[in-house]
């Protein structure tokens, strides 16, 4: 798991910088303004239809399901499984861009109440031109979760390259043409590229396709049935962006830019470590829950968790004391000036807090749908919204654009521990003692690290002192050890 897990990282955090490069670009030319608020707001609409399908539900409900099918029925029939769920997927998401694209004025009127009328015009638009981004990513998605259920995990991975190299072309050379519109431009064809990429090795892999849909097929509608809860918990997981940027639309201008910011920075780690290392053990439990070994799946599961602890500690040490001279290393140029930096940064530290725990939820959703549960998820993230807009609620008045961050990081703090708890008592009796003893050492490193940097005030040698002072403490561990320093019996 961590060989590949390390390759797949790597291009994955390619990936991320190049996003934040992204990121960078549009502050440079846009600043936090109005036009920024209206490109984020329409972008996380499109986005959250991508997390769904593309890189949510569908995927971690059919995976489990194909390896069943193949073991009961074999190869080929499972094969033609794969082609009925992928012609599916492509006339639902066709219909969905399609609707997208007529209703786009009353979806922006729902989610941003709080903009002008000119600006709702401005962030529709955006959203029409975009509208079709969701059928490339939820076919890029699909065909990836397939690619990496027969170990190729780094052309999936690579595929956000191109996305980010896309919006990164078409700032630099469309933005004096089609002003904001070039990053929506930028949008769908990155869409469009993360579809081809992941084509090609699909076809090759499988060497035929059929347009068949084979509606008898009892996987089909098992699909269905369990898709429902999936696409329920997902979707209170994604809803909260979406509540946050409802909330957002009533404060200053540039504070949904701010949280969109600070929000892809503290991801940066979710997606590199989280995500990555999710997606990488997500066949194996999947196997090993078809096969009833707990024991494989205690050693997996705290091994992962010890692994992304490993690495996302140290990053919310990081984010958190260190919050505005990341942000003004990031984003400090052209139009994006000391008050966004100050306010991104608040925004930063408050998101950072939940770091561990938001990590934590990509990870152990991942177990229980390798058990083939999916409504306890979908029940504790419905929990953890409501939670979140009750939060979001008590917090903007007093503490504004921090408290839409703290309220997210305090309900993702919830539905991880209602996650782990859960498991434990029903699934697999994980050994949380090596869990909270091997978290607790990873701390102490991060303290001591933290303390040797923090008062130095160039950012990117506080930040090599950091990362040095972590490793070190690692080192001989890592060396003795190797991969067991992560599960030790």
């Amino acid at each position: 798991m961590l060989k590949k897990s390390i390759h797949t990282m790597i291009i994955t955090m390619i990936s991320r910088v190049l996003g934040l490069f992204r990121g960078t670009l549009v502050a440079y030319f846009f600043g936090a303004s109005v036009l920024t608020d209206a490109y984020y707001s329409a972008f996380k609409i499109s986005n959250f239809f991508r997390q769904l399908l593309g890189e949510g539900a569908l995927g971690n409900t059919f995976i489990p399901l194909y390896h069943k099918k193949k073991k009961e029925e074999g190869e080929e029939r499972s094969r033609e499984y794969i082609f009925s769920v992928l012609n599916i997927t492509f006339l639902f998401s066709f219909v969905v861009s399609v609707l997208m694209i007529i209703f786009s004025s009353y979806i922006i009127d729902f989610i941003v109440v709080g903009f002008s009328e000119e600006l709702k015009i401005v962030a529709s638009r955006l959203l029409k031109i975009m509208s079709f981004y969701f059928l490339f990513i939820s076919l890029s998605g699909m065909m990836g979760s397939i690619l990496n259920n027969f170990g190729y995990f780094a052309i999936p991975a690579s595929t956000s390259i191109f996305f980010n190299l896309s919006i990164i072309f078409s700032a630099m050379w469309l933005t004096k043409y089609f002003d904001i519109d070039a990053l929506a431009y930028g949008v769908l064809i990155g869409g469009i590229l993360q579809f081809l990429v992941v084509f090609f090795p699909f076809l090759k892999l499988l060497k035929t396709y059929s347009l068949k849909i084979d509606f008898k097929d009892v996987y089909l509608k098992l699909l269905g049935i369990k898709l429902i809860p999936m696409l329920i918990g997902v979707f209170a997981r994604q809803i909260n962006t979406i509540v946050d940027q409802f909330f957002a639309s009533f404060l200053v201008a540039g504070s949904i830019t701010a949280l969109e910011n600070a929000s892809r920075v503290y991801l940066l780690p979710v997606g590199v470590f989280g995500v990555t290392i999710s997606n990488v053990l997500f066949p194996s439990i999947s196997k090993a829950a078809a096969n009833n070994d707990k024991e494989g799946t205690n050693r997996s599961l705290i091994s992962a968790l010890n692994f992304l602890n490993f690495l996302t500690i140290p990053s919310l040490f990081v984010l958190t004391f260190f919050s505005k001279d990341v942000i003004r290393l990031i984003f400090s140029y052209g139009k994006f000036n000391e008050e966004a930096v100050k306010i991104t940064a608040e925004c930063l530290l408050y998101y950072s807090l939940g770091l561990l725990f938001y990590v934590g939820v990509q990870l152990v959703s991942k177990a229980y749908y390798a058990m083939g549960d999916n409504k306890r998820p979908a029940k504790f993230s419905i929990t953890a919204i409501i939670m979140n807009i009750v939060l979001n609620y008590l917090f903007i008045k007093n503490f504004q654009h921090k408290g839409l961050a703290l309220a997210t990081s305090i309900s993702s703090g919830a539905n991880f521990f209602l996650l782990l708890i859960i498991y434990v008592k029903n699934y697999v009796k994980l050994d949380l003692k090596n869990l909270i003893f091997t978290t607790i050492k990873i701390t102490i490193s991060s303290i001591i690290a933290t303390g040797a940097a923090y008062y130095i005030n160039n950012v990117i040698l506080k930040l090599v002192i950091f990362s040095a002072v972590f490793l070190l403490q690692w080192a001989y561990p890592i060396y003795k050890y190797r991969e067991r320093v992560f599960y030790k019996k």
